[in-house]
């Protein structure tokens, strides 16, 4: 039975689509040109602080030594366990919370990650949100302990950590040689060989040969842990085990793949990145553990019962439960999962589920339910793009071409659609004003925001209707600053930008009922059309708004509906007094009134908003400010001074424990109250303090707390 094919040929069972995600500053970048550098994919090493690594392109990316947006990469490795080519593609992600959709985005559409540690650290508050991402979207997992020639780094202790702290079962596969700056290798508990590196310029390979006697009894002890642990998880190992029957590499190395898919457990390895130490047991673990995209379960969505339901996406009952295996030779679907603007043609990267094609087929977006053609396909490498002929299942593309599609939509073959989850993205939490320096720029200003809010999709845009200010808001302080120098050096836009501001939402009180008609007499043709609907709270509702429309169709016909829909999420934008966007809410259009010589569009749209506002009249609005998940480090000698300055903050103490020699406390805080926390908490601690920062809830803002927001 011939295998089955991927791009250009390539078999689907050696593919490896995986990203790498962790805690900002725990190495991902830096092991990111490692990889790409062994693999021989590119011929030097980059380094973050010299800001020229391939997938850190962006000038902000390069200045700050950050991650900013998810770069793809492809690359290619023959693992020495079993000598068989294998195609990665590569997708480093950016560790800091207010980058976070592009996390999102990605591991939406990967079949495995690498979740890497500090060593130093171990699991930091950004790496338990990563982690829980993947969990969320079932991606299994290897771990891998990263920064072990630091000072104060131990693989036991992060070992410890992860086991606390995160899902699943660490299976250390590997125990360091060396501590802190003797630290000079890895053994391979499989194996109980010795992987040891030395340094030079470019760095040598490694020495592969038995370990020392004392790491050797030491990785001894290991290797029996290993077994008892896979024993309790795997059938195989379990009856060897019991047999008292010795367990061989290629056994083990197999049950070790099968906890892994199953997301029952995960091999944790260990390496210096920087110090080029690591690598290559962890390119053959990304082969040998990880899975293809024939591992993984076929991808589920829904289809349309009859050729208009793929419009119909506020009716459930126009769907039926659909999937699309892994294969070549079924029909197409791809996820459309990041889009880049660009003036020569927007760049829209697909995640290509089942099926092929060369880009010329007619294919149908989901969402609006048009037809587009892929145009131009391309693997990217970060920046740069290479035409191919075709892509396949288990590919990850980018196409030029596309006029409808944007993120979350999906791609299908029109004889057989499919409509794939779309992906939920946190709400925006910061704002601020935004203004041209001058008239001229006032279009060219409001095209860019556009574009970029199609691009991003936590960052919005607004009109102010009290000040008329253009507002924007984002993820946080950084990612604002950012969008901002991206305006001037990438868009050539001179602007002036307002402080940051907290982005504050807004939520009914309590269920009620609303009613409007809209009649009026223009040019001499009366337009006519009225709106029944039912609104309620719903807390934490995914989307943050529902809209159902469940009106008879005589009362409210169906050419209507997203004329309906489409008004009352824009007036759902900015309600009442304060004019906050509305979340946490199900509005429910129950009736109306149709005539059928004088009812249009504008009018049942404008009908609908004038319903909404009498519905929260009725319901009450009540302001909610974003919660944040604060979590500080800092030495025992200022851990008062820390919780005296958080209580003073309006937080809510939720933990503190022992991390090594320091104290972390675990705190939710508003984030009003958290503006300028760097500068302040640096001055406090004299430096010895580390917090990270990250979206948790919306809750109800105390009286008095409320400030205009502009």
């Amino acid at each position: 039975m011939a295998k089955k094919q991927g791009p250009k040929g390539f078999p689907i069972e050696r593919i490896r689509n995986i990203g790498i995600i962790a805690h900002v500053d725990a190495g991902k970048t830096t092991t990111t040109e490692q990889i790409l550098y062994y693999s021989g994919k590119q011929h030097r090493i980059g380094a973050v602080d010299e800001g020229n690594t391939t997938t850190d392109y962006l000038p902000e990316e390069q200045e700050r030594g950050i991650t900013i947006v998810a770069a793809a990469v492809t690359t290619h490795w023959t693992p020495s366990t079993s000598g068989v080519d294998h195609r990665l593609n590569l997708i480093d992600t950016p560790g800091h919370i207010d980058f976070t959709a592009e996390v999102e985005r990605s591991l939406s559409v990967l079949d495995g990650a690498i979740g890497v540690f500090c060593g130093v650290a171990g699991v930091q508050a950004q790496s338990e949100t990563v982690w829980k991402q993947a969990s969320r979207y079932r991606v299994p997992r290897i771990a891998y302990v990263n920064k072990l020639d630091r000072s104060g780094a131990s693989f036991q202790a992060v070992l410890e950590d992860i086991e606390a702290r995160l899902d699943g079962l660490p299976l250390a596969v590997q125990l360091p040689i060396g501590a802190e700056r003797d630290f000079k290798g890895v053994v391979d508990l499989l194996t109980l060989e010795a992987w040891t590196w030395t340094d030079g310029d470019p760095p040598p390979p490694p020495e592969r040969g038995a370990p020392p006697p004392d790491v050797l009894e030491e990785a001894q002890l290991w290797r029996e842990q290993l077994v008892e642990r896979l024993a309790d998880l795997d059938e195989e190992v379990a009856a060897r085990f019991l047999e008292e029957q010795p367990c061989d590499a290629a056994l083990l190395r197999a049950a070790i793949r099968r906890v892994t898919l199953s997301r029952r457990a995960f091999p944790v390895l260990c390496g210096a990145s920087f110090r080029h130490k690591g690598t290559q047991p962890l390119l053959d673990a990304i082969c040998d553990y990880l899975p293809s995209p024939l591992d993984r379960p076929p991808v589920q969505g829904k289809r349309p019962k009859g050729r208009k339901g793929a419009l119909r996406h506020d009716d459930p009952d126009a769907w039926l439960e659909a999937e699309r295996p892994p294969s070549p030779t079924a029909p197409f679907c791809a996820f459309a999962f990041k889009t880049i603007s660009n003036p020569t043609g927007d760049l829209t990267f697909l995640r290509v589920y089942s099926g092929t094609s060369d880009g010329s087929e007619q294919l149908l977006s989901g969402r609006e339910g048009k037809k587009e053609r892929l145009g131009r396909i391309y693997v990217v490498d970060a920046s740069k793009k290479t035409p191919v002929e075709q892509c396949c299942a288990g590919d990850i593309v980018g196409v030029v071409g596309l006029r409808y599609t944007r993120t979350g939509d999906t791609l299908s073959d029109p004889d057989h659609p499919i409509l794939l989850g779309a992906i939920v993205f946190p709400l925006p939490v910061v704002s601020m004003a935004v203004e041209p320096k001058t008239s001229a720029d006032r279009d060219k200003l409001g095209q860019v925001l556009e574009t970029m809010a199609k691009d991003d999709p936590t960052f919005r845009v607004r009109l102010d209707g009290e000040t008329g200010q253009t507002v924007i808001s984002g993820m946080g302080e950084l990612h604002l600053e950012v969008i901002a120098d991206r305006i001037k050096r990438e868009w050539k836009v001179e602007c002036k930008v307002g402080k940051p501001r907290v982005s504050y939402k807004q939520r009914f009180a309590a269920a009620a009922r609303g009613r409007a008609t809209y009649e009026v007499e223009h040019a001499g043709k009366r337009m006519f059309a009225s709106v029944e609907l039912e609104v309620e709270p719903v807390p934490e509702l995914p989307g943050g708004l529902q809209v159902e429309l469940t009106a008879p169709p005589e009362q409210v016909p169906e050419e209507f509906h997203k004329a309906i829909e489409d008004a009352l999420r824009a007036k759902a934008s900015g309600l009442g007094e304060w004019g906050d966007p509305l979340i946490d809410a199900r509005i429910r259009v129950t009736g109306g009134t149709f005539d059928p010589q004088d009812s249009s569009e504008p009018a049942y749209a404008a009908a609908a908003s004038r319903a909404l506002e009498d519905a929260a009249e009725r319901a009450g609005l009540v302001s909610l400010e974003p919660v944040m998940t604060l979590s500080v480090d800092v030495t025992e000698d200022l851990f008062g001074t820390i919780i005296q300055d958080m209580q003073g903050r309006r937080a809510e103490i939720l933990a503190t424990t022992v991390v090594k020699d320091l104290r972390r406390i675990t705190a939710a805080v508003p984030l009003a109250e958290m503006f300028g926390y760097a500068s302040d908490i640096r001055s406090r601690t004299q430096g010895r303090a580390s917090f990270t920062l990250e979206p948790r809830s919306y809750a109800v803002v105390p009286e008095g707390k409320r400030p205009k927001l502009f």
